[in-house]
């Protein structure tokens, strides 16, 4: 089952240009093909990487932060660990999503702005979240995760693998 998904996935995600370096790469993009399936375009954008920060400094990223064009505002943001440790993972994904949380409730201008496009985002979309969850591998559920993705960290290794040599090949787009 999950490598006939695995080979639809693959057919989006090689025309992406993503560096899959950094080992949570790939899981962030199943993470968003996973979302945008469940809250499909038009009226909605699934968008990875999200920092923000004050005037001098990025105070956090967020993996993947779903807007609402109907209501123009973000309803749901995801914080993606597929690690070893899984409990180490929502520990980290907890105090990420505390840290975003006192970042807006506080009094000091914040900005928004993608870390590959540097598009900016108005701080009033962030504002009032609906929902701020945890995603990991296939099993995570079970050890405190609110999501988890339909492969197991093993297969997120091999995949993200594939997409490398893909790269390598040249028959997969590149950053």
């Amino acid at each position: 089952m999950a490598y006939a998904a695995w080979e639809q996935d693959f057919e989006v995600l090689k025309d992406i240009p993503r560096s899959y370096e950094d080992s949570g790469s790939i899981c962030e993009e199943v993470a968003r093909l996973e979302m945008q399936r469940e809250y499909p375009a038009p009226q909605y954008d699934v968008v990875l990487g999200i920092a923000y920060g004050d005037e001098t400094r990025v105070i956090g990223e967020l993996d993947v932060v779903i807007f609402d064009n109907n209501l123009q505002k973000v309803v749901k943001i995801a914080e993606v660990k597929c690690w070893k440790d899984v409990r180490a993972g929502l520990e980290k994904a907890k105090e990420q999503r505390a840290r975003f949380l006192k970042a807006v409730r506080s009094t000091k201008p914040l900005r928004f702005f993608s870390t590959s496009t540097k598009q900016a985002f108005d701080i009033d979309k962030f504002k009032y979240v609906g929902e701020f969850f945890s995603v990991a591998q296939k099993g995570s559920v079970a050890l405190g995760f609110e999501r988890e993705l339909e492969y197991t960290l093993k297969e997120m290794r091999d995949y993200r693998y594939e997409m490398l040599r893909c790269q390598n090949q040249g028959k997969c787009a590149r950053p």
